[in-house]
């Protein structure tokens, strides 16, 4: 997803600094696990200097950088050098000269005349106090922002904690990064110190803190919920009543035809009737909405996100009404509560995957750390007693537990998925019970052996390398799909995530943001050049040659009858209209891949009855595009019309809420 900051990164050995003062540090807290640390020291009034290092899942940042200030707390330099999440080079410098100011990141220079701007640092604990006082000091604490925009800083409340002996106050602030409406929670000490960046994922914090992280996230989640729920309000408008959609060509997912001229009855979001427009006119409506021939579908799936608060509005935009959630903290049962009575705006959180994983240096980021067999099962029971219908399996799990896991989860009548344990192979999931396979490359791992460490990047590195030599028409593979249908198993590919990883190096667009830069601000651009985290040029062609098996690979699967759905695994809306490309341009036909993104999701997560086709009976939940993606695939980010749970959205106001324009 784009982001206001880049990713930290680097390492930076500087000449020898006077003596430090003010020194403080901070944790790098996720799951109860300390996985990194940050350290901040002054050696003058408005001189700073920090280091920063994070290990997660054998990736992670590692930054040292130098921050200088004016009198009145402007950055007049910024700099960091190191390496970013993925181990890649990573350079920061920003300062000014004479009447201009200039900022290069990783060698790309861009200048502008200095008008007193702010510019804001890379490194969130650094630059958070900095930024955040000097938007404080302004008389409206408003301030404009380099390359654009302005950052609205406003104080959400102040909080007496008492925890595990501790007490201290805490104030908490809202920024908000216009043109970007929605606020990003920085808790600070009473005196104005950076406290904590506080998310459910992994937390930044003082150190010794660590275990307030929950309490903080409680707290900031009550203070956002006014904010979200008049978004709601604003860019949305009610649908309850009695609603005729005429003269459109409506999208039979079913069969994957298109019907034109057709008319859609809606009745207190329920579809009453479906017919041809020329068999009877509208009337006794609220309102009746003349399509214009204009393409009408069901709304879209993501069949793998990880939804977090904030997000709702970009993927409305872009037509998803439905997110398979495939791990997160279990804020997301008060998101998805929220989501359904209309007070946080998102697609429905539709189906739940409870995350289980083994403790471990490389263990996964959120859900359910479990050391033994016996806390699988109490996790699986807990997941299930919660409402989850799906457990999702990561690449820690001992390969030895997968099968009674699995066989646990069934008792309940859960699905189980995900990625493929290390040394463990994907034909040996299937037997043990996995009902669905998570990422395309665990496919091609499938072939490559079961002695590859499939926690590290490992899983990524060797499809690079060695999937390209893969026989994708060999007797094992189309015994492996054999397998695969016969036991019934899906498959989730992810499509988008590999072809950035494989197909797109250094230096390139990153073809999900391809179609629409000229929609995105210029201070939200950060992730338009891709920065290929392990492709070199050398191995190019190796990368190239494993894209198009894996492309290949996915179209043998679509003729074979395995049940394929759509998910991104991040990027929202765009990756979402970006992986249903990539399944045309394996092959597929555009008709077929509207039919995976809209019946085949509804099917997987059995909700037919209520999701998955325009149908009498089931719930409106639809899309009117300006355009014809059965005709030209790329025309379904051409949105005018969302209509979900009661309300009716408009992508081109969500679009403008967010600083973008739109495509018309």
């Amino acid at each position: 997803m784009l982001r206001i900051f880049p990713l930290l990164a680097g390492i930076l050995s500087f000449i020898s600094l006077s003596a430090q003062t003010d020194t403080t540090y901070y944790s790098v807290a996720a799951k109860g696990k300390i996985k990194g640390g940050q350290k901040i020291w002054r050696t003058s009034e408005n001189e700073f200097y920090f280091t920063y290092q994070f290990n997660d899942r054998g990736r992670g940042d590692s930054v040292t950088g130098q921050i200088r200030t004016d009198k009145s707390g402007l950055i007049t330099s910024a700099e960091s050098h190191g390496v970013d999440y993925y181990k890649n080079p990573w350079a920061e410098n920003f300062y000014r000269r004479g009447d201009s100011v200039y900022w290069v990141i990783n060698g790309d220079k861009k200048a502008k005349k200095f008008n007193g701007d702010l510019y804001a640092p890379v490194n969130p604990p650094a630059a958070f106090e900095l930024v955040l006082k000097y938007a404080l000091s302004m008389p409206d604490k408003r301030v404009a922002l380099l390359p654009e925009g302005h950052l609205h800083a406003e104080e959400s409340g102040s909080y007496n904690i008492s925890l595990k002996g501790s007490s201290l106050t805490l104030r908490l602030f809202s920024l908000y990064f216009e043109p970007s409406p929605q606020p990003v929670f920085v808790w600070m000490t009473n005196d104005l110190h950076f406290f904590a960046l506080a998310n459910s994922w992994s937390s930044e914090i003082a150190k010794g803190y660590e275990s307030w992280a929950d309490t903080l996230i409680v707290l900031q989640e009550k203070a956002g919920n006014g904010y979200y729920k008049r978004e709601v309000e604003e860019h949305s408008k009610p649908a309850s009543g009695h609603y005729f959609l005429e003269h459109a060509a409506l999208f039979e997912s079913a069969t994957a035809t298109v019907k034109k001229d057709m008319t859609i009855e809606i009745k207190n979001g329920l579809i009453t009737a479906v017919f041809p427009s020329s068999s009877r006119k509208p009337s006794k409506a609220d309102s009746v909405i003349n399509c214009n021939g204009k393409f009408l579908m069901p709304g879209l799936w993501d069949m793998h996100g990880h939804f977090s608060k904030g997000t709702g509005s970009s993927y409305l935009a872009g037509g998803v009404t439905h997110l398979r959630d495939m791990g997160n903290d279990k804020i997301l049962l008060t998101w998805k509560q929220q989501i359904s009575n209309n007070s946080l705006m998102g697609p429905d959180i539709s189906y739940l995957s409870g995350f289980i994983d083994k403790e471990d240096p490389f263990q996964g980021p959120t859900g359910s750390i479990i050391t033994s067999l016996d806390e699988g099962y109490k996790a699986i029971a807990d997941f299930h007693r919660l409402g989850y219908q799906q457990i999702k399996l990561y690449s820690s799990i001992d390969p030895e537990w997968v099968k009674p896991l699995a066989a646990k989860a069934h008792q309940l009548g859960m699905k189980v998925c995900g990625h493929i344990p290390a040394f463990m192979t994907a034909e040996q999931a299937i037997k043990a019970g996995y009902d669905e396979i998570t990422h395309m490359n665990f496919i091609m791992l499938n072939f490559l052996g079961d002695s590859i460490d499939t926690r590290t990047p490992a899983r990524f590195r060797v499809v690079g390398d060695r999937a390209g030599k893969i026989d994708v028409n060999s007797k094992a593979m189309l015994d492996f799909i054999k397998l695969m249908k016969e036991k019934k198993v899906a498959l989730d590919p992810t499509m988008n995530v590999w072809k950035g990883m494989f197909n797109e190096f250094k230096g390139d667009t990153a073809a999900f943001l391809k179609p629409i830069i000229n929609w995105i601000p210029e201070s939200q651009r950060s992730e338009i050049a891709n920065q290929n985290p392990f492709g070199s040029e050398e191995q190019k062609p190796a990368y190239k040659a494993a894209w198009a098996n894996m492309l290949k690979t996915l179209k043998l699967l679509y003729d074979n009858g395995i049940l394929l759905v759509a998910g991104t695994d991040g990027g929202l809306q765009l990756a979402v209209h970006h992986e249903l490309e990539i399944y045309q341009e394996a092959g597929i036909p555009a008709n077929q891949v509207l039919k995976i993104a809209t019946w085949n999701a509804a099917q997987d997560c059995n909700l037919l009855k209520r999701f998955g086709s325009i149908s009498p009976g089931k719930e409106a939940d639809l899309i009117l595009i300006d355009g014809n993606p059965v005709d030209n695939i790329s025309d379904i980010r051409r949105i005018e019309l969302v209509m979900k749970n009661k309300r009716f959205y408009l992508p081109k106001v969500l679009y403008a809420a967010q600083g973008w324009s739109y495509y018309y």
